[in-house]
């Protein structure tokens, strides 16, 4: 599906998939894939040109993205090589590739969330998309205790993340999620499926354990959690003046996706409402602020409705 669909990969076409040794089961897959369709797959191994961290990519592996019509990043993210994975983007974007980003994907993720053909997943996207363009409220509840209600500006900026990649721009994949910044927000979430960051990780699925955030005007009051986790959140939430604030608004619509899998990278696209805490991405969603942090958090079997038209209903799109 990513090859074939996301990518557009067709024959006579190269593709460079930078892997390391947690993710070569997937290289192996992709590039296996990229050359049914004819294409020549190029597969790079962070772990086997050096001790890791890399601040920059190799030259040999900078003249093989200049041949390529299209990339892969299916590797781990240590913070400390940030420096590397900008300037591979700066390069998707250089040289027009379409790149699929994948961050500490792994194999089980990897299935389960790209099994949505994305003409498809696209199709449904835009279906939901154009009904929130216009929408002024959503109001969002699950079984699990959320209730909440999020206002959005007349003129909201959404952004669509559906797996059809363009040249000279990356997506992360898996895909299947809207995303907007709210004017204001208020109630509360809980977060039953996952989180992101390094405690969220540690977490793992958030079905037995769920955390519930308390939101008033736009930011978070306050968390329960057992400890040590609701400390280690608390310290995040206090990072920076609009660390606690809700930045985005995540409205998953990939119906192959039915049940959460304790990673937010596949979760935020589950059918239903999500939420990150931080940064707004002001540079597609036009919000007028900013943060340092950003923390995913996502909820399952949501009911989700725009201006009182149901989106979602209990986890499936309507």
């Amino acid at each position: 599906m990513v090859v074939a669909s996301a990518l557009g990969l067709s024959a006579g076409e190269k593709l460079v998939i930078i892997a390391d040794r947690n993710s070569r089961e997937i290289a192996r897959s992709l590039a296996g894939a990229a050359r049914e369709v004819g294409a020549l797959a190029m597969v790079f191994d962070l772990d086997e040109v050096g001790v890791r961290p890399h601040k920059v990519l190799p030259e040999a592996w900078c003249f093989a993205l200049a041949l390529a019509k299209s990339s892969v990043f299916v590797a781990s993210s240590p913070p400390d090589e940030v420096a590397m994975r900008q300037h591979l983007l700066h390069l998707v974007s250089a040289y027009r590739l379409r790149h699929a980003h994948m961050p500490n994907i792994t194999t089980k993720v990897f299935v389960r969330g790209v099994r949505a053909g994305h003409p498809r997943l696209a199709a449904v996207g835009q279906r939901v998309l154009q009904a929130l363009s216009s929408a002024r409220r959503l109001v969002c509840t699950s079984p699990g205790g959320t209730d909440l209600v999020v206002d959005l500006e007349r003129d909201a900026k959404w952004f669509a993340q559906l797996g059809v990649l363009e040249p000279g721009r990356w997506g992360n994949l898996p895909a299947g999620a809207l995303y907007a910044s709210p004017a204001a927000i208020n109630g509360t979430f809980v977060a039953d499926a996952s989180m992101g960051e390094w405690f969220g990780r540690r977490e793992g699925s958030l079905g037995s354990k769920p955390v519930t955030f308390r939101i008033r005007d736009g930011h978070v009051l306050d968390v329960s959690a057992p400890e040590p986790l609701r400390r280690e959140i608390a310290s995040l939430l206090n990072a920076a003046p609009n660390s606690s604030r809700v930045g985005l608004v995540a409205v998953g619509v990939n119906f192959a996706i039915d049940r959460p899998c304790g990673d937010p990278l596949v979760d935020q696209n589950l059918p239903g409402l999500h939420l990150s805490i931080g940064d707004p991405a002001a540079r597609v969603t036009g919000a007028k602020w900013s943060a340092p942090t950003s923390l995913p958090i996502c909820g399952r079997d949501a009911t989700v409705s725009a201006d009182g038209v149901v989106l979602i209903d209990g986890g499936f799109v309507r």
